[in-house]
């Protein structure tokens, strides 16, 4: 039977998209998920505690919501070698602010991170944490440099001691199948002393390399829990800042539906072992946040927090 071509259009887009025809996402939803996604680039570039954050960029998931993903570009990962961050308890923001703008999320992250503190003192900590970081850094190049002299000249201790053992190995063999003279014995007396000695470099050299290695390895690993540390706090304050900008803007997602989820990821720089950060809102827990009926703080335990 021959298909006219109208029909036969109809049966190949069916066979090519299946018994559905994909749904379009309205404009307007869309508009709402970019405005978010504005809204919370910037309340993040504005709080000097999250200011290791990257770009941010959304999906949308029909059915389920719209999920943001970030990663931390920058902090004291980039100094450090870091070592695998064990989940931690979000750390509640501060309550919403009743005219939020988002000047003032500069102010909510210093006050969620312990106290009010000024621009000029968040500078200045951000600036010794940074000295410090290079300076730890300068002292395990150092440290490394050490450790390479100290197992080069090991080595060549080791060479000279073989190479004197050898020599006296000798000289004993020649002494076994006949007797020595008075000068092999005179030699053979030089190289056992010289053995002796040298046994004795080489084993203080291989102190002082063990001794290195251990002061390196143990600077590495408060190197790599400094750096665990102001990761666990970006994360914290992350979470933090993210129920902050849903309770205050949140009314941005009005085409949303409340049946579908707002969640975060955030890729963490984790060396070989990198995680992935997560937390997810239920869009009915941001209502009522943005209602006064839940605050940030509770909006924050209400979601759920996890790493993959």
């Amino acid at each position: 039977m021959k298909l006219i071509p109208s029909v036969a259009a109809a049966v190949l887009l069916t066979m090519s998209t299946g018994s559905h025809a994909a749904t379009q996402v309205s404009d307007k939803l869309k508009q709402n998920l970019e405005i978010m996604r504005d809204i919370l680039q910037k309340s993040m570039e504005q709080s000097d505690r999250a200011a290791g954050i990257g770009r941010i960029d959304l999906s949308y998931l029909a059915g389920q919501g719209v999920l943001f993903q970030t990663r931390t570009s920058s902090g004291f990962g980039h100094f450090f070698a870091v070592a695998p961050i064990a989940p931690v308890p979000p750390v509640a923001p501060v309550a919403p602010i009743s005219h939020p703008d988002l000047e003032s999320f500069s102010e909510t992250a210093r006050a969620a991170a312990g106290g009010m503190v000024s621009e000029e003192q968040l500078q200045e900590l951000q600036e010794q944490a940074e000295l410090a970081a290079e300076q730890m850094m300068e002292q395990h190049e150092r440290m490394r440099d050490q450790s390479r002299e100290l197992r080069e000249q090991k080595r060549d201790a080791e060479r000279d001691l073989r190479d004197i053992q050898r020599e006296k190995r000798d000289i004993e063999f020649s002494g076994k199948v006949g007797k020595l003279d008075a000068e092999q014995q005179k030699q053979l007396q030089q190289l056992t002393a010289k053995e002796t000695e040298l046994a004795v470099k080489v084993k203080q050299m291989q102190q002082k390399y063990d001794a290195a290695e251990q002061d390196m390895l143990k600077k590495r690993q408060e190197q790599a829990k400094i750096a665990q540390q102001k990761q666990t706090e970006l994360i914290a304050q992350v979470g933090s800042k993210f129920a902050a900008t849903l309770c205050d803007y949140g009314a941005s997602l009005r085409e949303l539906k409340d049946s579908e989820f707002v969640s975060l990821q955030l890729s963490t720089d984790g060396g070989r072992q990198n995680r992935d950060i997560y937390w997810v809102f239920k869009k009915t827990d941001i209502n009522q946040c943005i209602s006064g009926k839940l605050g940030a703080e509770s909006l924050l335990k209400k979601a759920d927090y996890y790493q993959y």
